[in-house]
């Protein structure tokens, strides 16, 4: 009796223990993996010329039902910078991971282990690789094409100059970009004693659409070694009149009831409001009597409470030159239910 009491005293002390651990044991299962797949762990820059701005994002996607908190990243080279653009991702959304490599103060064959820590929802490490070789006969200054934040419709010009040693019958023989809104060209500098000199003409043309630039122009060259050279072209082009938010979701609507939405509107000079239109939602607001660049604006929206659901538009007209106009995409469920009144949606307000 003696020894069955102590039996049952033992396991009574561990089953707490035992249970506080399974928890965790299943907190992270098997198919975490899958944040990022096995083939995209590792990239490779290839060749690329010194000072040449030159990174790779890598994806992560979150495949919990709640949200991933990236911790921290560190690199076992200081030939790479990692960065967290996402520290917190939620459930289906993907966030990434910058990995820069540091063309311009190192060369040769470089390779970096980036280990990314996972805090949330439960603790983590995953393992990324980059690597690429970094030469140091060809130095471009700067080391992108950066044309900035560019009104749409506007053009701007950019120079880049290009070093060379070593061959002295080296040569840049073209220069292409894969837009047809950017034109670049090349010019021969000067040559002495295995030292050359080129330099890059770009310029974005006015048929630049608005949004963000991220692609390259590539450079062909007489070296067998590296017959192409990248070279980064980044910029934002600023579109003559944007809204934020450019579509919005209008979710268990109660017929018959009023909601309350912030909006930005933004134009690369000063503008009033005019009119704001849709087929299917009763608007109101307050016409801005001020031309301003930036205008935030509160609507009252009040969906037709005979539809369940549906999709419309919203288009807020300026008294912009060509009638400048811009619409946000709109979604709403009506819920079959009495009105209550005015409800303000609670929503944060992102303002860029």
């Amino acid at each position: 009796m003696r020894s069955l009491l102590l039996t049952c005293a033992l396991t009574a002390s561990l089953a707490p223990q035992v249970l506080a651990q399974a928890p965790v044991q299943q907190q992270i299962p098997q198919q975490a993996l899958q944040l990022i797949p096995a083939d995209q762990t590792l990239f490779d820059f290839g060749t690329v010329a010194r000072s040449a701005k030159t990174e790779h994002r890598f994806a992560i996607t979150n495949i919990y039902k709640e949200p991933l908190q990236v911790t921290a990243v560190r690199a076992s080279c200081g030939c790479t910078t990692p960065i967290i653009e996402d520290k917190v991702i939620q459930p289906g959304q993907v966030g990434y991971i910058l990995a820069r490599f540091n063309t311009g103060s190192h060369t040769g064959q470089k390779q970096a282990t980036l280990t990314v820590t996972l805090s949330k929802p439960a603790y983590r490490e995953l393992q990324l690789t980059v690597k690429g070789y970094i030469r140091s006969d060809i130095v471009f200054n700067p080391g992108q094409l950066d044309f900035g934040t560019v009104p749409e419709g506007d053009s701007r010009a950019l120079e880049v100059d290009v070093a060379y040693a070593g061959r002295s019958d080296w040569q840049l023989l073209s220069i292409t970009a894969n837009a047809p809104f950017v034109k670049p060209s090349i010019k021969e500098v000067s040559r002495r004693n295995g030292q050359i000199a080129y330099k890059i003409f770009a310029e974005l043309t006015g048929a630049a659409p608005a949004g963000s630039l991220n692609f390259q122009v590539v450079l062909q060259t007489n070296d067998n070694r590296l017959k192409q050279v990248p070279l980064a072209v980044l910029g934002h082009v600023q579109a003559k009149l944007e809204v934020n938010p450019s579509q919005l979701a209008l979710n268990n609507v109660k017929a018959g009831e009023t909601i309350e939405e912030r909006f930005v509107l933004r134009g690369i000079k000063p503008f009033r409001v005019m009119e704001i239109q849709s087929e299917d939602i009763e608007v109101e607001f307050q016409p801005t009597e001020e031309a301003k660049s930036v205008h935030l604006l509160v609507l009252r929206l009040k969906p037709d409470p005979a539809k369940a659901k549906g999709n419309s538009t919203l288009l807020f007209k300026t008294d912009m030159e060509d009638d400048q106009s811009v619409t946000t995409q709109l979604t709403y469920k009506i819920v079959n239910q009495s009105p209550s009144g005015t409800v303000e949606a609670a929503k944060p307000l992102a303002v860029n």
